[in-house]
């Protein structure tokens, strides 16, 4: 009578096995890190982009993209009012638009990391935000230039002002919204366990400052 041979693995190989699956999830963890950092200094780089933008557009034209405007408009030509090196609703709406009509920022430019446009927006009635200065957040613009914020993951945010600004939500050119900032107590700092950006959790709003 013919017995069928039971075939299984060793221990051996059954150890080579979560070797490899251990290595294999290793490499995606790390992966992922890679892709987070690579987000973050985009996002300097961006940050830096547009700040220069503003500077080199008014050594070219002698105001700031946007001041001046009245109305939604294509050319600097068309701002006819006073300049005061601050922009409010119109101006804010024109000033992206005519960065990259100038030739100084392309369109990819003007593109945030999370998929939504980065717009030009006054600290006026925004938590955190500094009167009378404007700041680059991701978001979107009525045509009367009102500004709705585009809440992102707050690790982005706090690996991004610790990157090129105080680490501190309330201060500085980087301003997170209190909502964004009070997901730890006190909203001194955005976390209270080491200094470690990436444990934390939830969304929140970004505003980096430009002008003045």
């Amino acid at each position: 009578m013919l017995h069928s041979r039971q075939y299984g693995f060793t221990l051996v190989e059954m150890a080579i096995v979560l070797v490899i699956i251990g290595l294999i999830l290793g490499a995606a963890f790390k992966g992922k890190d890679l892709i987070d950092g690579a987000k973050v200094k985009n996002m300097a780089a961006q940050v830096n982009k547009m700040q220069a933008a503003f500077n080199v557009y008014y050594e070219k034209y002698g105001a700031y993209p946007g001041d001046g405007c009245a109305a939604l408009v294509t050319t600097q030509t068309l701002c006819s009012g006073a300049k005061n090196g601050s922009l409010g609703l119109l101006e804010n709406n024109s000033a992206p638009l005519l960065l990259v009509n100038a030739g100084i920022l392309s369109a990819a430019d003007m593109q945030s990391v999370f998929g939504v446009p980065w717009v030009i927006t006054e600290g006026t009635a925004i938590t955190n935000y500094t009167t009378a200065h404007n700041y680059m957040t991701p978001g979107t613009q009525t045509s009367a230039g009102v500004t709705t914020q585009q809440d992102v993951d707050v690790r982005f945010v706090c690996a991004l002002d610790r990157a090129i600004d105080d680490g501190v939500p309330t201060t500085g050119n980087v301003r997170s919204s209190a909502t964004n900032a009070a997901t730890q107590a006190g909203a001194a700092a955005y976390t209270n366990d080491g200094g470690d950006c990436w444990a934390l959790a939830g969304n929140g709003s970004v505003g980096i400052r430009v002008l003045p």
